[in-house]
């Protein structure tokens, strides 16, 4: 260790060292006690100055009141050309090209510009004289901030010295579901004349909203031709064959025509009280007036396209199911007869799939076919047409990776089969109406049933009396039909041999096992029907609305649903007029109407049936098809 040399000298050093340190910590403390300081007031006033949103208060849940418009509500002998209605708060307006409807329609629609709480409206079109005009605003018009709709809103003038006060409200509903139909366009006329709506625009119209209510008001005192349609190019002709429609062949009478006061709830406002809005408990009256949409069945028949994606397979698409006479001839010297190809119908009869049974025609890359078919004409008359169709077959490209794979799959292989699937309608416990389906990838040249068996394994018995049918449209298609006893396993085989498609190729063994479904786990569903006339299709649904089983019936009876699945179902019938056992669209041009579809209900709510294991139930419905139509 060094010493200092001189030790007052080093003295002196560390005494002048611990002062400075002494004065060095005192000033970092009083250092520390001043920014503490700092950050308290700080943190204090900032407290203070914090801004919390306003506490409570109730939401805002109340529409948009008009208190001013020009011109006024109800106005008569109206020159203008601009309508401005203003409200009491600011508004919006997102759907009002969509919901606004101008009765008796223009075929301009007016401009409409939003102005703070102010909308106006800017009419190109000049109005007719002596003339009531509706503007229909439905629920198009809400305030900026809740988003609160005024419902049902509307707005009257008149370009004459009167206002027209009656009023005629209904219902529009699927013609097969019954739900509510919203946004359809309803059309009335002031003549009875059947062409008018396809040719010309209405006299009055209005728009269903959501429960698929509509109502005109400011109507005369008149007999009406009603009509709906589903307007897709928005001109108030049905002139597309997309468009839905809904028609009455009855006319709405001047006795079913309403007054004002009968139809709208008077408001407080002196200005408002002639901008009414409609009573909803009034509207709940309009299912007595109900008309039933639907799309026409395509009328016009036409070869819309053809394919031949596998050799033996070649298609045609038609615009709906071919009527008429139907004759494909192959053009080749090979001499086939009228039998030389298999057919397959798709489920809507407008495709046509022909299974080439000649290996040779099947083996041409390129198939020329005369076709002799109707074509409807410029005047919706069916025409023999004869047209020649070329089928070109191209090997699909195939990747060397997938080749190999083929290759040798065919080596392992020592006999290529056909692929064949098996199944029941719901796993493998059939009810005892269940079929077997099998199902090949083309139709079959042979069926050997001595190689196709079913056991009963509970006591090794074979079962002798099994059906074999082909699907009517199908033909790729073979159900086994047996009445499968329950809690009973089954075992079915079929050997190699027993199935051979067109191309010569057998199946592999085959085998299923299956239990036959137990009655326990279900319950039972009984009808009793009366005044059936003339046939009746009854569908059974979920709650949910999705199929479940179906029965035609032509008498007055009970009809009995067994193996129903535990759940919440109910009851759709449709009145089979034609008895072709399916559900038949409507005709305008023919006056034909959908067929009825009805539903067993209480109070326009369908009357649903809870379901349980191994229970039995009863109900009763009696038709009434009067006043349907």
């Amino acid at each position: 260790m060094i010493k200092p040399s001189n030790p007052n000298q080093a003295f002196r050093e560390e005494t002048d060292g611990a002062s400075f340190r002494y004065w060095w910590m005192k000033l970092l403390l009083r250092g520390i006690k001043l920014l503490g300081l700092v950050l308290l007031t700080l943190f204090f006033f900032t407290q203070c100055a914090k801004i919390v949103a306003p506490q409570g208060g109730p939401k805002d849940e109340t529409p948009p009141e008009m208190i001013k418009s020009t011109p006024l509500p109800n106005s008569v002998n109206f020159s203008g050309k601009k309508v401005v209605l203003t409200f009491d708060e600011y508004i919006k307006i997102p759907e009002i090209n969509q919901k606004l409807i101008v009765s008796p329609p223009q075929e301009k629609p007016p401009k409409v510009t939003q102005k703070g709480k102010s909308l106006e409206l800017s009419f190109e079109e000049p109005f007719l004289d002596n003339t009531t005009y509706t503007l229909y605003f439905s629920d198009a018009i809400a305030d900026n901030n809740e988003g609160n709709k005024i419902p049902n809103f509307e707005f009257a003038f008149s370009t004459g010295n009167t206002i027209d006060s009656l009023t005629f409200s209904g219902k529009i509903v699927d013609a097969y579901t019954h739900e509510p139909q919203e946004g359809v366009t309803v059309m009335i006329y002031n003549s009875m004349e059947d062409s008018l709506p396809l040719t010309t625009r209405p006299r009055y119209v209005s728009k269903t909203n959501k429960e698929g209510n509509f109502t005109f008001s400011n109507l005369k005192e008149n007999d009406y031709k009603i009509f709906a349609l589903v307007d897709m190019n928005s001109n108030y002709i049905f002139d597309q064959q997309s468009e839905a429609i809904a028609y009455k062949k009855q006319p709405v009478t001047r006795d079913m025509l309403k007054t004002r006061s009968e139809l709208f709830e008077a408001t407080d406002s002196s200005v408002q009280n002639t901008a009414l809005k409609i009573d909803t408990a009034q509207l709940k009256k309009a299912k007595e007036y109900t008309l039933r949409l639907f799309m026409e069945e395509n009328r016009v028949q036409s070869l819309t396209d053809f394919s031949r994606k596998e050799r033996r397979k070649i298609q045609l698409g038609f615009t709906r199911k071919p009527e008429g006479r139907l004759v494909l001839k192959p053009l080749s010297d090979f001499q086939v007869d009228e039998n030389w190809y298999i057919e397959e119908k798709g489920a809507k009869g407008d495709t046509l799939t022909c299974w080439i049974k000649s290996s040779y025609l099947s083996g041409l890359d390129t198939l020329n076919v005369e076709i002799t078919y109707g074509k409807t004409d410029s005047l919706e008359n069916l025409v023999e047409t004869v047209d020649t169709l070329k089928f070109i077959y191209r090997e699909p490209v195939v990747s060397i990776a997938r080749r190999r794979q083929q290759e040798k799959a065919e080596e392992e292989s020592e006999t290529p089969t056909m692929p064949v699937k098996l199944s029941f309608p719901k796993g493998n416990t059939p009810k005892p109406t269940d079929k077997l389906r099998i199902a090949f990838n083309m139709p079959l040249k042979s069926f050997d049933t001595t190689l196709v068996s079913f056991q009963n394994l509970i006591d090794s018995t074979y079962i002798d009396s099994c059906e074999f049918v082909t699907d009517s449209l199908n033909p790729r298609v073979v159900y086994a039909q047996y009445p499968w006893s329950s809690n009973v396993s089954y075992r079915f085989t079929a050997m190699p041999g027993a199935f051979t498609n067109l191309d010569g190729l057998p199946n592999d063994t085959l085998v299923l096992y299956f239990t036959g479904a137990d009655p326990e786990q279900f319950g039972i569903l009984n009808i009793n029907l009366t005044n059936v006339v003339p046939n009746v299709i009854v569908e059974l649904l979920t709650e949910k609305g999705n199929f479940v089983e179906r029965k035609i019936v032509g008498t007055d009876g009970i009809v009995s649903f067994d193996y129903v699945t535990p759940g919440k179902y109910y009851f759709r019938f449709i009145i089979d007029s034609n008895k072709n056992g399916v559900w038949d669209t409507g005709w305008y041009k023919k006056g034909i109407q959908p067929e009825i579809v009805l539903i067993f209900e209480e109070n326009g709510i369908p009357n649903i049936s809870t379901v349980r294991a191994f229970w039995e139930y009863d109900l009763e419905y009696t038709f009434n098809i009067e006043n349907q139509e």
